[in-house]
């Protein structure tokens, strides 16, 4: 699905809801190399409110971050209808993490844990993919829609441009994604996952945006987001 297809539903379906557009700006470095940890930021509170069926949210966001795409085996997660954000200051996990949203994930996905994503055997690829974050468990986050890309394709690519949907009936959820280069409007990849059980238990609703360092990596790598709109409607 193109994000012109992704933003104009949103537009239709959001069009009463609670609308951040702060276009705020910032870069995550996980503060551990070598190590096993990540870097993390929360976006604009949002709280589902007592009676409400339905809900849903937008986030889209601009993410520079091709070397660490191209050269390194970590990668981005973006989560809506999260409680809180994966890790703390120190680069370490979390209460609760990752905290039981539904996102994406963009980079190197082991699919050794993973099977759902495309073999990538000469590691030649970049995966982007549907996730449903779990709840105060670190390895039970699963892969839903995987699919993937040439790195090759991000030579010259600055920015990235990532529209994410996420719908619940009551914890009952849909998603879907798309990245594509907000310059030319190539799309590299579009993924979309339906009848995902919410694993948040709680009624926030918070966006965040994270980068990993789980390979061990000689050093870290950083990725710089540009949040254009973050948005929250109930009914």
């Amino acid at each position: 699905m193109r994000m012109s297809l992704i933003r104009g539903l949103v537009v239709a379906v959001m069009s009463w809801g609670a609308s951040a557009s702060a276009q705020t700006s910032f870069s995550l470095t996980p503060p551990c190399a070598p190590g096993l940890c990540g870097a993390s930021r929360l976006g604009a509170a949002a709280m589902k409110p007592a009676g409400a069926v339905g809900d849903s949210q937008y986030i889209e966001v601009d993410v520079a971050a091709t070397q660490l795409l191209q050269s390194s085996s970590e990668h981005i997660a973006i989560s809506g209808f999260a409680n809180g954000q994966p890790f703390i200051s120190s680069g370490a996990f979390g209460t609760n993490a990752p905290n039981g949203g539904i996102g994406i994930a963009l980079g190197r996905i082991d699919t050794a844990s993973h099977p759902s994503c495309p073999a990538d055997p000469s590691d030649s690829k970049v995966e982007f993919a549907i996730e449903r974050f779990a709840w105060n468990d670190i390895y039970g986050s699963d892969i839903l829609h995987c699919v993937s890309f040439d790195k090759a394709a991000l030579n010259g690519v600055w920015k990235l441009r990532i529209g994410i949907y996420v719908s619940c009936v009551g914890t009952t959820c849909s998603a879907s994604a798309s990245l594509e280069d907000p310059v030319t409007f190539v799309q590299f990849g579009a993924v979309s996952s339906s009848g995902i059980a919410l694993a948040n238990p709680n009624t926030a609703r918070r966006p965040w945006y994270a980068v990993t360092n789980f390979a061990a990596e000689p050093f870290n790598y950083s990725a710089t987001f540009w949040v254009r709109s973050e948005s929250y409607n109930s009914y």
